[in-house]
């Protein structure tokens, strides 16, 4: 047990043959629950929690109306981990769409038979920084509710299901925690339009100067997220975005992305046939096979394991 709470929290599961018990089983919510199909009930909440954010995912074979609010917290997103449509707040949202709401809000979620939603709650400090680093008042947070993007809620959805599965997770709480705020703080951003303004050129060149150097000392098994690259070159969310866009034609996320993708096909190209694709994906940040081989074949057009059988020709 000890040997699996150093990577991660302990996994917890959490089954209900009732939908008022699977309500009360979420942590630091009120909610209520009706059910609106027929038939016997089943339900589990399968949940990690960190030290500032709590993952999950609500399983429920019966159609559900809940009243909802999360209670000790700054945000909730919900995002379904299947291919269906729920409603909040009486509007019709897709599969992909990441729903936001903030802590002390009321809403009502309508969701269909056979339907599983992932949840990540963020707590107030965790949520705070995130938006200082991107000068967004917390205010603003309680007119968005939605935020349509595929690729987010893609790599998103392909994260939490390793996240929230038996298999073994390799990485630090402190890693995996990094990730998933990271993952919120994109969200965020690519709803928020975001400022304008732009720094001088010469300011930008040093920007990118100090990102150089940064990613020459870079130790890549853990990934590096938006928020560190802010901290390590001292520079907001938004002068980062701005200054990538400007200066690389691409976002942080895409270039640091291509760089370890970069450096993994090094990898590949000089290994001597002892590591698989699985290792050396995973000693260059990548947490997700199958992400990570789409990604690489996009770039390169080839997959990972035809440049491997490269290096052993």
């Amino acid at each position: 047990m000890d040997e699996i709470c150093k990577f991660a929290p302990e996994l917890c599961i959490r089954p209900s043959n009732d939908a008022n018990q699977q309500a009360d089983n979420l942590l630091n919510w009120i909610q209520a629950y009706d059910q609106i199909t027929d038939g016997g009930y089943h339900g589990r909440i399968i949940e990690r929690c960190f030290s500032n954010v709590h993952v999950f995912r609500e399983e429920s074979n019966r159609g559900l109306r809940q009243d909802c609010q999360v209670t000790k917290g700054g945000l909730w997103l919900g995002l379904s981990a299947t291919d269906k449509s729920l409603y909040l707040n009486h509007h019709q949202k897709g599969a992909d769409d990441m729903l936001l709401r903030a802590s002390g809000l009321d809403f009502e979620l309508v969701t269909p038979e056979d339907f599983s939603i992932y949840g990540v709650v963020l707590d107030q400090q965790a949520l705070g920084s995130i938006l200082d680093q991107m000068d967004i008042e917390i205010d603003s947070l309680a007119m968005l509710n939605q935020v349509v993007s595929t690729p987010h809620a893609y790599q998103l959805k392909a994260y939490l299901s390793i996240l929230l599965s038996n298999q073994p997770v390799r990485w630090s709480c402190d890693t995996h925690e990094s990730l998933l705020l990271d993952f919120v703080a994109d969200v965020i951003d690519s709803s928020s339009g975001g400022n304008d303004s732009m720094e001088p050129l010469y300011q930008r060149a040093k920007v990118m100067k100090r990102v150089k150097q940064t990613l020459e000392s870079r130790d890549w098994s853990h990934p590096m997220t938006i928020s560190e690259l802010c901290s390590a070159v001292h520079v907001s969310r938004r002068t980062l975005q701005n200054t990538f866009h400007s200066c690389c034609g691409m976002s942080p996320h895409q270039f640091l992305l291509r760089v370890r993708l970069n450096q993994a096909r090094r990898a590949l190209l000089t290994s001597d046939g002892e590591h698989s694709v699985y290792d050396i994906a995973f000693k260059h940040g990548f947490f997700h096979l199958g992400l990570f081989a789409g990604n690489y074949k996009k770039l390169f057009g080839e997959s990972p394991s035809a440049t491997l059988a490269q290096a052993s020709v």
